[in-house]
């Protein structure tokens, strides 16, 4: 799927000088942000294993016999979650099969049908799809639906931290947008998901098991420098004893507001992070917008009023 090129897009294109070290500038932003999850997670476990076996040898011998003999339960507990995420993949992949497709943009703003007159509908003409490894999985202009999933599984007892996973996707949009003339203006974001969530943890008395899925979708503004940005959650489940998956579908929508200057072109970057969490044996975290053909994450589209 692609958008048609509009006169001012092929005008930005021909001088993407900013828009080129606004890229890079957020590539660097989301490595850190990246690097500094595996270091935090490294560092737990490290911490968590040394707590882990002091806290044996301080118990002593009996205890540390007890510990061993429930390591197996803990990678049983792992193979049944495998087994069940499969299954529910699968009926999650045949079910979206008659999930109706989100066609007609929103209109609202704060509830309220927006006057045709005074709406300026834009959409984005340059994306970049950040892995959770840390590569690029795409970049480039005329950005159509995006595949994306990630997931997080646990190990272990989970005690201390220890035997955490966690991975976050970014997938960033640019839109261009050239007010003709200053005042502010009202961001309508508009963001379609076709997709489904998987989070599972069950806590017990000999160890300690978390699940977290979270979706942020943010937006940030650009013309001369950098805006004020802010943040809005359309998805946030944890838990230690939790066991849900639904289908996440639909139009998830924020709100921006900037003062432009009339007749420079500003940028704004819409960004949404896909974060999974999962510590300990048979926990484990799933947001998945590529399984079968009707699961993606759709075009955004924003009304600028």
């Amino acid at each position: 799927m692609t958008t048609k090129q509009s006169p001012l897009i092929q005008a930005v294109r021909s001088s993407d000088g900013v828009l080129h070290d606004l890229v890079a500038e957020r590539r660097e932003q989301v490595e850190t942000l990246q690097k500094r999850q595996a270091e935090q997670l490294k560092e737990t476990e490290t911490r968590g294993q040394l707590q882990t076996k002091s806290l044996i040898e301080m118990l002593g011998k009996d205890y540390a016999e007890l510990f061993r003999k429930l390591e197996t339960r803990h990678a049983d507990a792992a193979k049944r979650t495998a087994s069940y995420a499969l299954e529910i993949r699968e009926r999650m992949e045949k079910s979206a099969t008659t999930e109706a497709p989100l066609t007609a943009h929103p209109e609202l703003a704060f509830g309220r049908l927006i006057a045709p007159a005074i709406l300026i509908g834009i959409r984005p003409y340059y994306a970049t799809l950040h892995g959770a490894n840390g590569s690029v999985y795409w970049q480039g202009y005329n950005p159509g639906n995006f595949d994306l999933s990630d997931f997080a599984s646990g190990s272990g007892p989970g005690w201390f931290g220890t035997g955490a996973g966690s991975f976050t996707v970014y997938l960033d949009w640019w839109f261009a947008f050239k007010p003709d003339a200053s005042r502010y203006y009202n961001y309508i974001v508009n963001v379609p998901f076709h997709g489904y969530y998987l989070i599972h943890a069950d806590d017990g008395f000999w160890d300690s098991k978390e699940a977290h899925a979270r979706i942020d979708i943010s937006a940030q503004g650009y013309q001369y420098n950098w805006k004020a940005r802010n943040s809005t959650n359309v998805l946030d489940l944890d838990g230690q004893n939790i066991n849900d998956n639904d289908r996440f579908d639909g139009w998830r929508t924020t709100y921006y507001s900037d003062l432009l200057g009339g007749g420079d072109t500003a940028y704004l970057l819409v960004s949404s992070s896909f974060y999974v969490y999962a510590r300990g044996g048979g926990s484990y975290a799933e947001l998945n917008f590529s399984a079968g053909a009707a699961n993606y994450i759709g075009v955004p589209y924003i009304n600028v009023i």
